[in-house]
């Protein structure tokens, strides 16, 4: 009885350790229906979160008073409340207040990841373990997760992101064999990563806040990689959202002004190189 004890023991895994990752997020929640439904699943990610041991960093814009009562009673939620700024001032915001909050000596060997508040199922040790191995060992500035199965999304959102994908691959000014599912949302990056995201520059600042410093740092021969992961879109989100008129058209608008941002760096690009050739 004593060796089998002992034997558990020592075969037992360690529970992995996150003390060198921070999540960085955005929240705007209204009264509307579609706000309770995404504001629980945000408190989701910060209960999968503070079970694992990470850190999460929240700039709100100004959410109803229920949703910001349960943030702050969370003990590794960090909360910021500005109403005034736009998403993508948002969003930097929070990394701003990530980083800022670190020592000095340790934010080298610090990884951060931007996630949608409403992903909560990406949360998971055997996700994060994926995603971040890549970063310890210094194999990459910025880590691109890939859904494996897209069938539990919105039939349209569906689509339209596989389109994007494919289309934001085609702006870049290399040569790409893989498709990066960069439409997903979440980015995970080291200190190198993080100066594209926190000096981002964008005429839209919205969506693109999270997608084009990919770009950006891929042109730069920064290390971007692709990792696959578990992922599955919440029932209560897609019921609420498929067939809406009003998230179909919020999917086209992101789908169109995104890549027509990036499709016009991507030109400004060409015609710099172009006029140097020239010289």
């Amino acid at each position: 009885m004593e060796n089998s004890f002992k034997n558990k023991i020592e075969n037992r895994e360690e529970a992995p350790s996150f003390k060198d990752l921070t999540i960085f997020t955005a929240t705007f929640y209204g009264e509307d229906e579609t706000s309770k439904v995404r504001q629980k699943l945000a408190l989701k990610l910060f209960e999968n979160a503070k079970e694992l041991g990470v850190k999460c960093v929240v700039a709100d814009g100004g959410s109803n008073e229920e949703f910001l009562e349960k943030a702050r009673a969370y003990t590794n939620v960090v909360l910021s409340v500005e109403k005034s700024l736009g998403m993508g001032e948002r969003r930097r915001e929070a990394l701003r207040i990530a980083h800022d909050e670190l020592p000095s000596s340790s934010s080298s060997g610090h990884f951060f990841l931007w996630i949608e508040p409403e992903k909560d199922g990406l949360i998971t040790a055997e996700n994060l373990t994926k995603m971040i191995k890549s970063l310890r060992e210094n194999n990459s500035d910025i880590v691109v997760p890939e859904r494996q199965d897209m069938s539990s999304l919105p039939h349209f959102q569906a689509w339209m992101e596989q389109r994007a994908n494919k289309k934001a691959m085609q702006l870049t000014d290399k040569d790409i064999e893989e498709v990066w599912d960069i439409w997903f949302g979440p980015k995970m990056f080291n200190e190198e990563g993080l100066k594209y995201f926190l000096n981002y520059k964008g005429k839209l600042d919205k969506w693109d806040a999270t997608i084009k410093p990919v770009m950006d740092a891929y042109k730069d021969n920064k290390r971007v990689v692709s990792v696959p992961v578990d992922y599955t879109y919440d029932e209560t989100q897609k019921e609420n959202e498929e067939g809406s008129a009003e998230f179909k058209k919020k999917r086209i608008e992101q789908y169109l002004t995104i890549l027509t941002e990036m499709g016009d760096e991507f030109s400004k690009r060409k015609l710099i190189e172009q006029e140097e050739k020239n010289k």
